[in-house]
């Protein structure tokens, strides 16, 4: 079994060698000011000194050193936006205090393990915390203690020893904090054993349940025909990652209904509502009974640009409550549609099918934003997960959702999708 975490205190785990010397650089201890775990490091031969990080989240795979006394970051990988959030943070140390709030819910009896879920990306962050359940249900050999950003706290799962959660916003997620990490520090040393998670950046789909985190049940499978009584689709909506793709040709049969919907719009966010609108429209026209509603994140008023019959659940901001919500709309989904990104990955992981847009800056992303479940079946997985470019229309669209809403028994009895139920 490969190890799924590294030691931490009070002997550390870590292997860097001197960008100067090409020697291996000693570790003498370790050193936790916010999302980044560095290891402490000196060259025996040129006596420089050096922060390195842990194997923990997107380290893992393009681990970085920096050196202490002039700021210098080296980056073998090639990966510039990682090494500039190391750099930059360095630079810009703070002293300052932040919001520190401890929960103790389970005494700590064994080897703690710390999984550090800080980040300056919410999908990043979320992703990290989905690593605790294998922990949980596989690890009984340890207590897990969680770090997270407060906006998280509500889905930490039972059975987390304690929660450590910290009152910085998204927009600080990279800082470099000497008063945090010495307040984590003071905390670690009082156990006797700590490990540090490795936090994959991208946990296997069969080693988390989304239910676990939300308290929200998926999308019930056995239930799709029965509910399509009511056929229920949601929209994902962002304002700063809009579906502004250009109409292009209508088919002729529905040029005319939908006419009066589609004229030039003044900005990408006017062209997103147009094309929900019109999306929205011709679904119903093929399901008349149809639940369609539009959630997310949004500066436009409720109902704003949209037909009077459609659902608005977008918000300027949200809170726990408005999450949870937001999860049991999802939930009541038999397909969610929307722009690729982070605001994907709750959906996708409470909805019955996926419909994702993406344009070609993102498809070296392919998939990050999607929380799979109940995959027994590689190909009725890709029934159900559909990626489509974002320049495709919106009646294009509502053909494929369309498609979806009917077709998933047939192809299934098609293509002799067994019925048993995955492994947990």
């Amino acid at each position: 079994m490969v190890s799924d975490m590294i030691r931490l205190h009070p002997l550390t785990e870590a292997d860097h060698e001197c960008p100067h010397c090409r020697v291996r650089l000693s570790v003498e201890g370790w050193h936790i000011p916010g999302m980044r775990c560095l290891a402490d490091l000196r060259c025996a031969s040129c006596r420089r000194e050096f922060y390195g990080d842990l194997a923990a989240g997107q380290a893992l795979y393009t681990p970085m050193l920096l050196e202490k006394a002039t700021g210098a970051v080296y980056d073998p990988h090639g990966v510039e936006w990682f090494a500039e959030w190391l750099r930059q943070s360095y630079a810009r140390r703070s002293e300052a205090p932040v919001p520190f709030d401890v929960r103790e819910h389970l005494p700590v009896t064994r080897r703690v393990v710390l999984l550090n879920c800080l980040d300056t990306l919410y999908g990043h962050s979320l992703l990290k915390l989905l690593n605790a359940q294998s922990y949980l249900d596989w690890r009984t050999d340890v207590d897990l203690i969680v770090i997270v950003p407060a906006f998280l706290a509500w889905m930490v799962p039972d059975g987390v020893a304690q929660v450590w959660t910290l009152g910085l916003p998204l927009r600080r997620g990279t800082e470099w904090n000497e008063w945090l990490a010495r307040e984590i520090r003071r905390r670690i040393e009082a156990f006797q054993s700590v490990s540090l998670s490795h936090a994959l950046s991208h946990p296997r789909p069969d080693d988390y349940r989304i239910e676990r985190f939300t308290r929200v049940e998926p999308f019930p499978l056995d239930e799709w025909e029965a509910r399509l009584k009511r056929p229920t689709v949601t929209f994902i909506w962002r304002d700063d990652r809009p579906w502004s793709a250009p109409f292009g040709d209508m088919p002729h049969t529905r040029r005319e209904r939908l006419k009066l919907l589609i004229r030039r719009p003044s900005d990408s966010t006017d062209m997103q509502h147009r094309h929900v609108s019109v999306l929205a429209e011709a679904l119903r026209q093929d399901w008349p009974a149809l639940d369609f509603a539009v959630a997310g994140l949004s500066e436009t008023g409720s109902g704003e640009g949209l037909p009077a019959w459609v659902e608005d659940l977008r918000r300027p901001s949200t809170d726990d409550e408005g999450e949870r919500r937001w999860c049991e709309r999802y939930a009541a989904s038999h397909v969610v549609v929307g722009v690729h990104g982070s605001n994907m990955l709750l959906p996708s992981g409470h909805a019955g099918a996926v419909v994702e847009l993406i344009g070609p800056e993102r498809w070296g992303n392919f998939t990050q934003d999607i929380l799979f479940h109940e995959a027994n079946d590689c190909r009725e997985t890709l029934f159900r997960y559909r990626f489509l470019p974002d320049s495709t229309p919106p009646l294009a669209l509502a053909q494929l959702v369309s498609l979806l809403l009917r077709g998933r028994e047939s192809f299934r009895h098609l293509m002799n999708v067994s019925t048993r139920t995955a492994a947990t």
